[in-house]
């Protein structure tokens, strides 16, 4: 198993840059679990609002919860899975073989209640 030294966002601006896919959605639940970097993932089923970035297709899609590496205990999400909530969020995921994942750990995911983008 590898750990994982994950690239610090500045912004949601660079969020958005860096992802190849950006969506609006909402989890609609979990769909069994996935593994990167030797890590087990978590992956979810979301109901896709809007489109940002990307081509993911209609509907719905399978995005997996990347993984905290080396934690203490070697719990994959130490601090909760960003995407097990029954939220709003804005979704920045990157492909990893055919299965998209949250950019990183602490930075794929954005409670978003509100209307207004935080990036252009």
């Amino acid at each position: 198993m590898a750990c994982v030294d994950w690239v610090r966002f500045e912004s949601p601006q660079d969020q958005y840059d860096h992802a190849g896919l950006v969506l609006i959605g909402e989890p609609a639940g979990k769909d069994g679990e996935t593994s990167i970097y030797g890590y087990k993932a978590t992956t979810h089923v979301i109901k896709v609002e809007q489109v940002l970035k990307g081509e993911p297709g209609d509907g719905t899609i399978r995005i997996s919860s990347t993984p905290m590496t080396c934690t203490a205990d070697g719990e994959s999400y130490p601090d909760g899975d960003p995407l097990d909530t029954d939220q709003r969020v804005i979704i920045f995921a990157s492909k990893q073989g055919t299965d998209w994942f949250t950019l990183t750990p602490a930075q794929g995911v954005l409670p978003f209640q509100g209307k207004e983008l935080p990036f252009r």
